[in-house]
């Protein structure tokens, strides 16, 4: 498991005093929560557009990719929708690390 150092002011360090690591482990957490809420916030918002051009293509993204029409509609259609999927996915792994930080 990595370590990682935290350089903190001397008046936070005396606050904190023999607890520290419990302190910054909790803090870390409550951290993860924060920002779990609004990851799966964000996760939904990307699912939603990710949704509309499903619908506009009576298609997934896979079957989108096979057959990209030869437009310019479809070309940024492609570039938007290939970003969206991405973003998504990259959220969903960030969203199950937290969910590891937060002990889930």
């Amino acid at each position: 498991m990595p370590e990682v150092t935290i350089e903190v002011s001397k008046d936070i360090k005396d606050l904190v005093g023999e607890n520290g690591k419990a302190i910054y482990i909790e803090t870390l957490k409550e951290v993860a929560f924060k920002r779990m809420d609004y990851s799966k916030r964000e996760l939904e918002g990307l699912k939603k557009k990710i949704a509309f051009f499903d619908r506009k293509y009576n298609a997934s993204y896979e079957e989108f990719l096979s057959d990209v029409p030869d437009t310019v509609q479809g070309h940024d259609d492609w570039i938007e929708w290939t970003y969206l999927i991405n973003a998504a996915e990259d959220l969903s792994n960030r969203i199950n690390k937290l969910s590891f930080l937060m002990g889930k």
